[in-house]
């Protein structure tokens, strides 16, 4: 009997840590949009560990990605599939990363440069060359924000591109209106006339305001061909852009190739 009830035990486990894993759900269709935020290692007594994915991880996560026949786009190849220009490639995806840090540069940017691949990066204008200063310094400490010549390098070389997070990175939803409106409209002006080249993609800022119609409305009149949501999730392709903001998949510093594989053809790695 305690044999029985011992096997039981560990077969409820095994199947609990199992369901966890999302290999049982049906395939999720869809534009997949990686989003990462830092690639490096977190400062001591970071409380944002999810945010920061280690170079090796991302090295391989990338190269995995190329393994497994998926391409790698930008924004610019996107923005003119979703105009009726060269469709996408079957296997595209897009990988993008939230703020503009340093880490971008000296460690991402480098990692696709060698392996052939292409990037994407939502800049908060006015931190250029500064810090992250919306972060609150009790929860992590600043970091450094890419540069304005680390961004025109990156974008000469044809791995980068950008698009805009705002000038200063608010929650969207908690701004009158009109504040709400210029963070949208100056922050793409002020890339456009700094690295001469149209920003056709915006990401909302903690994804507030993404399924918001008044604030989304202020980002399609902006001018904006692509918006980017920070919901977990694919958003199915050909796009439907009155429907919604084109959803993402938060790739997280504990996760592995598994998930990737996971959030790529399910739509999400875990429950929990």
């Amino acid at each position: 009997m305690l044999n029985e009830l011992l096997a039981v035990t560990v077969f409820s486990g095994a199947a609990l840590a199992s369901a966890r894993w999302t290999w049982w759900r049906g395939a999720a269709r869809g534009l997949p949009a990686l989003v990462y935020h830092k690639i490096g290692k977190p400062p001591e007594g970071s409380k944002l560990k999810d945010l920061w994915v280690s170079p090796e991880k991302f090295r391989s996560q990338v190269a995995w990605l190329l393994a497994h026949g998926y391409v790698p786009v930008l924004f610019s190849e996107v923005s003119k599939a979703q105009k009726g220009g060269k469709p996408l490639p079957a296997n595209a995806v897009l990988i993008t990363f939230d703020d503009g840090y340093e880490n971008n540069y000296t460690h991402a940017y480098k990692i696709l440069r060698e392996l052939g691949a292409k990037g994407n990066i939502f800049i908060v204008f006015n931190t250029i060359g500064k810090a992250n200063l919306w972060h609150d310094p009790g929860t992590e400490p600043w970091i450094n924000m890419a540069s304005m010549k680390m961004l025109t390098e990156m974008q000469e070389s044809g791995v980068m591109e950008f698009g805009s997070h705002t000038m200063s990175h608010p929650n969207l939803e908690k701004l009158p209106l009109e504040d709400a409106a210029w963070e949208l409209t100056e922050s793409k002006k002020q890339l456009e006339a700094a690295l001469g080249r149209e920003m056709s993609a915006f990401a909302y800022p903690y994804g507030a305001g993404a399924y918001t119609p008044a604030i989304r409305a202020l980002a399609l009149k902006a001018g904006y061909v692509l918006d980017f949501s920070f919901r977990q999730g694919k958003t199915p392709w050909p796009w439907n852009r009155e429907a919604g903001p084109i959803d993402r998949l938060f790739i997280k510093g504990g996760d592995n190739n598994l998930d990737l594989r996971l959030q790529l053809t399910r739509g999400a790695s875990r429950l929990w």
